[in-house]
């Protein structure tokens, strides 16, 4: 069964939910979270999507309209790398409004950008394969080299990385 997720008003109120495909083909806005996850030796942990091969956020996705933006963090990281966070170590460090168009999809959405600073080693994540191909810690220099291969990024994670997270490492 498809995901129903909620959709929003321009001040950010739910105003109904619908399929997540039907609000990508027609450009409803929702919400999502991302969540970056940096450990003691300041890496940040990024995601390789199963989907597009591309590096994003350490976790992210979209919620029901029961959900929070911080509830739907938790959850998301936990379906997607195995590891269950609690709320207190989540800092929420932005909140936009981004607006994507590709040819079959638009992606509207306000998303809340949180990091989690935390030392999880790789060993204990359980990875979601249907959506992570793959899991990697990068300091800031290698993050920075990422940055100048941008066709190796997805677009928000490249943005948000160089507003939010390479001045964290």
């Amino acid at each position: 069964m498809e995901e129903i997720i909620a959709v929003v008003n321009e001040k950010d109120e739910v105003v109904d939910t619908k399929q997540i495909s039907y609000i990508h083909k027609v450009g409803l806005l929702h919400r999502e979270s991302y969540i970056y996850l940096i450990n003691f030796n300041n890496e940040v942990l990024l995601q390789k999507r199963s989907d597009n091969s591309l590096w994003d956020h350490s976790a992210a996705g979209h919620f029901s309209e029961k959900e929070s933006y911080k509830e739907g963090a938790i959850r998301e990281f936990e379906e997607e790398l195995g590891v269950k966070i609690e709320t207190i170590d989540l800092k929420e460090i932005g909140y936009e409004r981004i607006n994507t168009i590709k040819p079959n999809k638009k992606n509207f959405r306000f998303v809340k950008i949180y990091f989690i600073k935390k030392d999880i080693p790789l060993e204990n994540f359980k990875i979601a394969h249907t959506e992570v191909s793959d899991i990697k810690f990068f300091d800031k220099s290698e993050l920075r080299k990422l940055l100048q291969q941008p066709y190796l990024l997805t677009g928000s994670a490249k943005s948000l990385i160089k507003k939010y997270i390479l001045s964290r490492l």
